[in-house]
């Protein structure tokens, strides 16, 4: 009986270790996700632009009917580079912290 109080007492002070998360997957992830959201949002503008700048109206709470969105393969690519790369240095650096506040 002893033994199952000290074993239980024991089970408390026991820390359990608290893993790292990896900073270059996590940014090459968000990347990834991000190149995907990013396409999909291009492909709803150039397929359907009214419904688009209807939707994006609603969701940004602004009046977007009026904006005439041209797409071109250069505002895309440029876009694409933008969101990618710029999430993934966001995800590297929140990964940093992270993993720097459990360290301490």
């Amino acid at each position: 009986m002893l033994s199952q109080s000290h074993h239980r007492e024991n089970q408390h002070n026991v820390r359990h270790p608290i893993n790292k998360l990896n900073t270059r997957s996590l940014a090459l992830a968000t990347a990834i996700i991000t190149a995907l959201v990013y396409i999909a949002c291009i492909l709803f503008v150039a397929i359907a632009p009214k419904a688009a700048m209807a939707f994006f109206s609603y969701v940004l709470h602004m009046d977007l009917s009026n904006i005439t969105r041209v797409i071109t393969w250069g505002s895309f690519i440029v876009g694409l580079l933008f969101w990618t790369v710029g999430t993934a240095l966001y995800a590297a650096l929140v990964t940093r912290l992270y993993n720097s506040f459990i360290s301490r």
